[in-house]
């Protein structure tokens, strides 16, 4: 239950936090670790919107405590390195929300502050699959889970240059949709063109990767348990590339750029979920 609740948290945290660039609140509390120089700031929905997104990192932190704590206490060998590895990259993500605040966002700071908040969010995603690792019985390759791996990070490294085009601005270098500026490749490249671009064809590309991935499940020996959240990939990475379409049409509308985000998670769950189901079968068999 505890797992649960803390992927469900860092889940919101990932999603309000995007909420809150769409929304231009970033700074709506320019100050930091105060809001305004008051623990509870007056009221103002670009202000609340910031100081929403720290009272829910506060949340989520403390419920990561507790999983950390118990998972420290049941996972054996190099596996023990996943809850401290968890609230390191917690303690340098507060670090990094600080100086996010105080230097203005910056782009890259900013977009590493993002990147930093998949990890842990995939490290609790680990936390609540997994109960009892013992040491080599998880990060292997065997079976086809390298393979899931390898989906898995390139779904990371799409959403790490989905946040970049964000907050560099490249969000509409491309005001139009499916082509740029009326074409393929439009004659003018400029840094945010390039950018905006390079996220559209990583897009294709990780859907015919969703497509080879389902023809894995269903060719290769053993691999017909992955079958159904291999299709689950292949259907949400085309809803996310229709979903990329309406935020460009609707010039970034907000509950768009949310949606997109919410998507973008829950492949990279669902690729990860994949890579670890063999090691999650042997605990259960010997549970």
């Amino acid at each position: 239950m505890t797992g649960r609740v803390t992927v469900g948290l860092f889940f919101l945290l990932l999603v309000w936090g995007n909420l809150v660039a769409g929304m231009k609140a970033g700074l709506g509390c320019p100050d930091w670790p105060l809001c305004h120089g008051r623990v509870v700031p007056p009221y103002r929905w670009d202000i609340y919107m910031e100081f929403g997104h720290r009272v829910i990192a506060a949340t989520a932190t403390a419920a990561l405590a507790v999983l950390s704590y118990a998972r420290s206490r049941e996972y054996r060998g190099w596996a023990k390195a996943v809850p401290m590895l968890a609230m390191g990259l917690v303690a340098a993500e507060i670090v990094m929300g600080g100086l996010v605040v105080i230097l203005g966002l910056p782009v890259q700071l900013t977009t590493f502050h993002f990147m930093a908040g998949l990890m842990v969010f995939l490290l609790v995603l680990y936390m609540a699959a997994v109960h009892d690792m013992g040491e080599g019985r998880a990060c292997h390759a065997r079976e086809g889970a390298g393979v899931y791996l390898g989906v898995a990070a390139f779904v990371f490294t799409q959403a790490a240059l989905g946040a970049y085009v964000r907050h560099s601005g490249a969000g509409l270098a491309c005001p139009d949709f499916p082509l740029c500026m009326g074409s393929i490749v439009p004659a003018l490249l400029d840094k945010l063109t390039v950018a905006q671009l390079s996220h559209r064809m990583f897009a294709y590309f990780i859907f015919l990767t969703a497509l080879a991935l389902y023809a894995f499940t269903k060719l290769v020996p053993g691999q017909a348990h992955n079958r159904g959240l291999a299709l689950s990939l292949v259907l949400l990475t085309f809803l996310q590339i229709a979903v990329g379409g309406v935020v460009v049409l609707s010039g970034l509308f907000y509950p768009a750029t949310a949606l997109h985000l919410a998507v973008a998670v829950t492949m990279l769950s669902i690729a990860v979920m994949m890579w670890l189901r063999p090691s999650l079968a042997r605990e259960g068999a010997q549970s």
